[in-house]
């Protein structure tokens, strides 16, 4: 005997084409049973523990996923061929497995420094935690650049300890030799390390930093980013098992269009405050 439309969970799958990675529409029979119960937003749920906040338009009777489904596609890489499966087990909540072109299920965690388009974008199991993250902007704001080499010292802001007064290293070495000689001649008392924006990262909603041992707690935490009078609140991933470096996640891509940084720019992150994790972002 089949069992009844109503009864939970509720599987199905789409497939990906080129037409469906900017919206998609889900299946009508799951419309009419279900859509009338469904929030706006709803919540995508990856076997990671990853969390998107995706929304929804209802278009003469049909339901799409619209608001935040590009940024998903493409923080996944999805392509015409791939293949999404959908669990719903209600209260508004997708659990979604997916599958690249090979039918073989995606690494969601991917370890590459330099290609993050795979990496997913929050690990938080607390579901209040899960960032919004379709707020790609298109903007660039012009600035003024900082000289290539500074000399001077850097000033502690109001919080920090004044009792450390030996010059620090950068906690990183960088493979790049321009990299190298602005992390070697910026002087600081504070924890630093220093990254090379490249192409890649102005591409994905993550950046790849040292794993930060005995600077801060090897946890997902929040971290806020400084350049100037601006603020930024970011994701910092916690270390896994056999990696050697963290990830600044959700909020990264915001941070990253609004603060105008492009390739090529060395990036030095101060951590001025370690009690609130706030970092100063110098720009080379």
């Amino acid at each position: 005997m089949a069992r009844e439309d109503s009864i939970l969970p509720i599987l199905f799958f789409k497939i990906i084409l080129q037409t469906n990675l900017q919206r998609i529409q889900l299946p009508n029979k799951f419309t009419r049973k279900h859509g009338v119960g469904l929030s706006n937003p709803v919540l995508i749920k990856l076997p990671d523990g990853t969390g998107w906040k995706v929304y929804w338009k209802k278009i003469n009777g049909e339901m799409w996923f619209e608001k935040g489904w590009k940024t998903f596609t493409e923080n996944y890489s999805l392509e015409h061929g791939c293949l999404v499966m959908f669990e719903y087990k209600g209260t508004s909540k997708f659990d979604v497995v997916i599958l690249g072109q090979n039918a073989v299920e995606i690494d969601y965690d991917s370890s590459s420094d330099t290609n993050d388009e795979n990496d997913n974008v929050d690990h938080s199991d607390d579901d209040e935690s899960v960032e919004i993250l379709d707020e790609w902007l298109n903007r660039k704001k012009a600035r003024q650049r900082s000289p290539f080499i500074s000399t001077r010292p850097h000033k502690k802001v109001r919080g920090d300890h004044e009792k450390t007064t030996k010059r620090t290293s950068s906690i990183n070495w960088p493979k790049n030799a321009r990299a190298q000689e602005v992390a070697q001649n910026f002087i600081s008392c504070n924890p630093f390390f220093t990254v090379l924006i490249n192409p890649n990262d102005l591409e994905a909603n993550q950046l790849s930093v040292p794993d930060l041992k005995g600077v801060i707690e090897n946890k997902d935490t929040n971290v806020m980013l400084l350049i100037g009078k601006r603020s930024w609140n970011v994701k910092l991933l916690r270390c896994y098992e056999g990696k050697y470096n963290r990830r600044l996640s959700a909020g990264w891509h915001l941070f990253l269009t609004e603060s105008g940084l492009k390739s090529g720019d060395v990036c030095v992150f101060e951590l001025i405050n370690k009690k609130d994790l706030v970092f100063k972002v110098h720009v080379y």
